[in-house]
This record gives C-alpha cells, structure tokens and sequence, in this order.
C-alpha cells in the first residue's frame, strides 16, 4: 500500500470517549513525509530504551527463559508451517538454551534486536501448551479462517489482568472481533502472532522463514528472508490487533513489545511504560471501544446512504414456515411474471381484475442498461420476498410463478405489488422507478402470454450471445481483498466468478446495489469503494490469451499495483489471480502426462502427481501463481475456457464431481481421478 493510504500516528492518548493525538497533527504532505523518516522508527531499528525499560524488557525474558526450561520445539498442527515464527529467524531447529543465551546478549547490545528471540521462546512454550490444538488451526481450517476474517473487523489477542470475556462482549456489541483467547494470555498472543504469520506467508507471497522441512527452505535455496516485507504487510494487510488492559506484568510488556514489532498496533493503558509502537491509549472499556476500529489495519464496512427497508409484515423467517396450501395463484398456461426495462411515470402499482386463478406479474424498471443479465437477475431475486409475507409461498423456475396461500393468508393483491417494488429498492437501492401490473384479468392474461414467452427467449438469446468482443464494459469484483490483496476478480459472461456466484449478480451489484448488505468488512484501500465495480475493457492485447487493457488497469487500480497484468484465459505468464474460495483450481501438471489438471474443493484425494486440494490452494489462494488459476463450474463450459493453453484439449486429468458435471464435454483422453 502506499504511503498516502496510510493515515495513522505511531502515539495515541485519550481523552474521555475521544482519541487525541499526543504528537502534532500534520497535514497529508507532511504526514507522508513524517512516515518515510520515522520507517525505521516503526521497526524499531537502532532505538535505544532508557535504563528502566531494559530492565523490564529484561526481567521478562527472563521469566518467559524460565518458563521454557527443558522444552522441546514442537510441531503444530500445520503441515506447512509447523513452526512459523521460529521459522521467521532459523533455518533448522535451534537449541532453546542458545536462543536464551542470545536472547540475553542481544539485550545488551540491542534491546530491540532481543525481541526476536523472545517470539521464538513464546513459541516454545506455547507448543507445549494443552489447550494449544484448539487455538492454532490446521492447514484448511486456517484457510477457512482467513477467509472469514473478511466477515468481520479483525482478529485481538489481550493481555493484562482485565477480564477477558467482559472486554470482548463489550467490544461485540458494537463491533465483530474474533478473540484469540486462552487460560494464558501469552498463549493467547501467541496464536494470534501464529494466525498473523501464516496469514503473510499464504497471501501477502512474503519470502520470509521455511516450510514443513523444518526451516530448511528447499523450493527458494539461497533466496534471502524479507521479515522487513512481513512486518508491512501485516502492519498494512493483517487485521491484527493487541488490547493490553488492566496490570501488565514484566513477561507481559515483554511480549507487547514483540507484537508490536512484528507489525501488530496495540491499544495500551496509559500507564504504559514503552515509548515506541503504533499505539492508541484507552483505559475505559468505552475508550478501548471506540478506539479498536481506529487502526488502518483494522476493517471497516462499506458505509452506504440509507437502504429502503422491506415492509414491516415481511419477516425472513417466514420462508421455512409450512403450511397447508388453500389456494394457488398462477402456474397456469397463461400465467406469467417478468420484470423488463420501461419508462415509469410513477412508482406504484395496479391490480387489474378479481383475485384468484390465473396471475400476471409485470414488473416495469426504469434504468440503465437494464440488458437481459440486469433484469433476469432482478426478477428472480426479487420474487423470493413473496414468501417473506405470512402464509404466502412463491415458487418460481423462471418459466412458471406458483404463488400458494394459507387459509388464514387474506393476501390483499396489492400486497404483491408493494412487495416486489419494496425488495427491487432494497437489494438494488440505485434504482428509483419501479411500477408493478398485478393482472388476474382472464382476456389479459391470454392476450400477453405469448409475447411474454417470446420476450423471455430473445432475452435468453441476448444473454447466450453476448460475448467479451461485443461488451463495452467488464466487471469486478474485490470482496476477497479484504484477506487477499493482490487479488481482483474481473468477470465477464465468459469467465464467469470463481466462487461460483452468479455473474449477472455481481453485474446487477455494480451496477445498481451495494455490497455491504453481504457483510464485507474493507481493508483500508477499499473502505470507500463498492466490491462490485464496471470498468471499460479498453483494448484486446491477446484475444486469444484473454488480455484486455481494462482489465489491467483495473487490477493494477484496485490492488494498488500489487498484480499489474491479468490473461482471463490462460494459465502461463499472468493468470488469473485467485481468490480463497474458487469452487475449482486449474494447474499445471506432468502427470499422467504434461498438460492442465482441474481438481474440485470437494475432492479429498490427490491428483497424478501427489498434491492435494490444501497444496493447490497454498499455491494459488490470494494471489497471481503462473501454472494456476481459479475457476467454478460454468467457466468448463465456456467457449473460452482456458482457450490460450488449447482449451479441453490440453486437460490430461479432472477430479470425479468435474467429470460428473461436464461429462458431455470431457475428451476421452482425459483421466479421472
């Protein structure tokens, strides 16, 4: 991230329920200035502590010294990872007496420098902590906790005599944490730090520590560590942060400190004896509150003008209520409902004819482009509000509406008209004209049927047509950013979203809507924008690789030049960055034999070559990998697919589920696993 992205102050203090910075305010020249000189004073590197802090710095290396005597390095449940921030300072299994030793000297000469080895000593005592297993996850189940992180505002570790339980259910009311907490607190810390590490390593690409050959680092031989790149990004990417409140004992400043240089702000009590790290001071719970979103690092939701709200007789849990039907509307030959582009004098709606039997729905929008994916999509998401009215179920396949009722229903037909205007204005708020035809009219029904049915088919025929050469615009998505940034996903009918989504929903969102209502919490460069983007596709550099200039400039736009290139439809050079939740991973392989292998999430065994779905995905999650790329089931079926590496014809091996879902499509020469 750049420098004037970051608006934040190394010193805090507070004042009643507002933060006041204790240094001088500068304006945005002057801060950008004020960070590049005070870069090594956010590492810490040559800082000199005044006596009285070493002393305690040193008390409390010493006592985490004595609480590790006798302990042995133990692997954690990560296959890949077992020990990272050992890893981040070792390139083997160093003995814990030379670390102490070390730990001692380096205190000496370098206090901050001794910082270092007291993370490893954490780790050694942490390993051999019980309840250790239930706080550090495995490989998957960190995957699956990175992903989440998107979902809330980030991940605290507390230190200090406070209660821990009052302190995170007093921060939830008004935010949504994930506590890393533990009967220890240094253990709490540690898993925290274990999260955060791991985290960099997976999606920030940083060449820092080893893999499972414990430290010996045999795919990067020779390649220096970057734990400068590591600090930064988690400073910058990780939404990590440590809350110390209440009495901290000397072992705990001494792991304070730690956090803190590895990356991690904190908000510390005021008390605090430490000059140095990104710190806000709070000692209420109301202050520590208000202050824990403050941080760059820390995510925030997208904030939106105000959202038109369903009626009050619409309640969600009304869909999972049954019910004995009464009577049905509609799902007759000459019934029908379609949502189409329109001129609208006035938003409203009209019934025409007596309830019962037959129905016609019309929903007319005003908007633009309004094209055959725009309104599809709205049509089938807004019916679904019918069965939020009490007794009313809807059924609907897109050919037919089924509207069944209750006995006790007495479903007013305007009801209908006021539902379906109400849930266009609350999932798609960009849009301000709706008008609604509630038809039960017989003679009217017949009259239209028909042209509905062909109007449905040249809108079907519009959308199977539509091409990346015949389209204007392209779209975008960033909701994975928030755990991912070198990742954009660029959507387009023929490369269709990863996580397998819809892509007229992510067209429809960045069009009319807003991505908030999906509960994503924005890192700091995204905290303003929409998820859901439409960008010029510019021009076609590679039609045959996929490569449009749009598309790089958007990526290179929205991850602020962290991926600058971007080829939809190749896996050599500049692929498509993934995500963290593609339903397929597409790789390069040599077995059975060279070419393209497509392996599905659900997949729990290994391809030819002897990975599994966890190997592709470290691999691939969260960034741009040459020889991978992400991929959900409609992508197999696309013209396109994969069309620069010579599409299908170039798969040598597919998991069961792909061949099951393509079977049709799948060249004999293809082995199944």
């Amino acid at each position: 991230m750049n420098s004037h992205n970051r608006r934040d102050f190394l010193k805090w203090g507070a004042a009643g329920a507002g933060m006041i910075p204790l240094g001088p305010v500068l304006p945005v020249e002057a801060l950008e200035r004020e960070e590049q000189m005070k870069h090594s004073e956010d590492h810490h590197q040559g800082v000199l502590l005044e006596p009285e802090h070493t002393a305690i710095l040193a008390r409390g290396i010493q006592e985490l010294g004595n609480m590790t005597k006798g302990l042995r390095l133990q692997p954690l449940r990560s296959d890949t990872y077992p020990n990272p921030l050992t890893g981040l300072f070792y390139t083997e299994i160093p003995d814990p007496e030379q670390v102490r030793r070390d730990a001692e000297a380096t205190l000496e000469t370098n206090p901050m420098d001794s910082l270092d080895r007291v993370l490893v000593l954490l780790e050694l005592y942490a390993c051999n902590q019980s309840d250790i297993g239930t706080l550090v996850p495995d490989d998957m189940r960190f995957v699956g906790d990175a992903f989440n992180s998107k979902r809330m505002n980030g991940w605290i570790a507390v230190l200090g005599n406070t209660n821990t339980e009052t302190l995170e259910s007093h921060l939830n009311e008004k935010w949504q944490f994930r506590f890393f907490r533990s009967k220890n607190s240094a253990v709490g810390v540690y898993a925290l730090l274990n999260m955060l590490v791991r985290y960099a390593h997976v999606y920030g690409r940083t060449r820092c520590g080893a893999g499972h050959d414990h430290f010996m680092d045999h795919q990067h031989p020779g390649e220096p560590l970057d734990l400068h790149g590591m600090t930064h990004f988690i400073d910058e990417h990780c939404p990590g942060l440590l809350v110390c409140s209440g009495e901290l004992s000397d072992l705990e400043l001494a792991l304070s400190l730690a956090t803190m240089r590895m990356g991690v702000p904190a908000i510390v009590p005021s008390n605090y004896p430490f000059p140095l790290g990104k710190v806000i001071q709070a000692d209420r719970l109301e202050d520590i509150r208000n202050s824990a979103v403050l941080f760059p690092n820390i995510r925030r939701l997208l904030d939106v003008p105000e959202i038109p709200a369903l009626p009050d007789f619409c309640d969600p849990s009304n869909r999972s209520r049954e019910f004995d039907t009464s009577a049905v509307w509609g799902d007759t030959a000459e019934s029908f409902y379609i949502l189409r582009k329109g001129k609208v004098e006035k938003t409203g709606f009209e019934v025409i004819g007596v309830p019962g039997g037959p129905l016609g729905i019309v929903v007319t929008v005003e908007g633009e482009p309004l094209d055959a994916f725009d309104c599809r999509y709205i049509e089938r998401t807004i019916v679904s509000s019918l069965s939020q009215v009490p007794g009313v179920k809807a059924a609907f396949t897109g050919d037919r509406l089924k509207v069944s009722l209750s006995k006790e229903a007495k479903l007013q037909p305007g009801r209908i008209g006021e539902t379906l205007i109400a849930a266009a204005l609350h999932e798609f708020p960009r849009l301000k004209m709706v008008h609604t035809a509630i038809i039960f009219d017989h003679e009217k029904l017949r009259a239209r049927a028909e042209s509905v049915v062909e109007e449905k088919n040249r809108r079907e025929r519009e959308a199977a047509e539509t091409t990346e050469e015949t389209m204007e615009m392209f779209y975008s998505c960033t909701g994975c950013s928030p755990f991912a940034p070198n990742h954009m996903c660029v959507l387009t009918p023929q490369r269709s979203p990863q996580c397998g989504r819809p892509y007229e929903m992510i067209k429809t969102g960045a069009l009319y809507g807003f991505d908030d209502m999906t509960n994503i919490h924005h890192s700091i460069q995204h905290r303003h924008l929409n998820s859901f983007q439409v960008f010029p596709k510019g021009i076609c550099l590679d039609p045959m690789k996929g490569e449009w200039s749009g598309a790089n400039e958007q990526i290179q736009r929205l991850t602020f030049g962290r991926t600058r290139r971007v080829l939809l439809h190749t896996l050599q050079d500049n692929p498509h960055t993934g995500c963290g939740c593609f339903n397929l991973i597409l790789f390069e392989t040599d077995k059975p034999r060279k070419g393209i292998g497509i392996m599905d999430r659900a997949f729990k065994g290994a391809c030819p070559d002897g990975r599994v779905w966890k190997d592709l995905h470290y691999a691939l999650g969260g960034k741009q990998a040459p020889g991978f790329a992400g991929a959900s089931y409609p992508y197999l079926v696309s013209k396109k697919f994969l069309q620069g590496d010579g599409g299908w014809k170039s798969v040598v091996w597919v998991s069961p589920n792909v061949a099951k879902t393509v079977d049709v499509i799948i060249p004999d020469t293809v082995m199944v696993g």
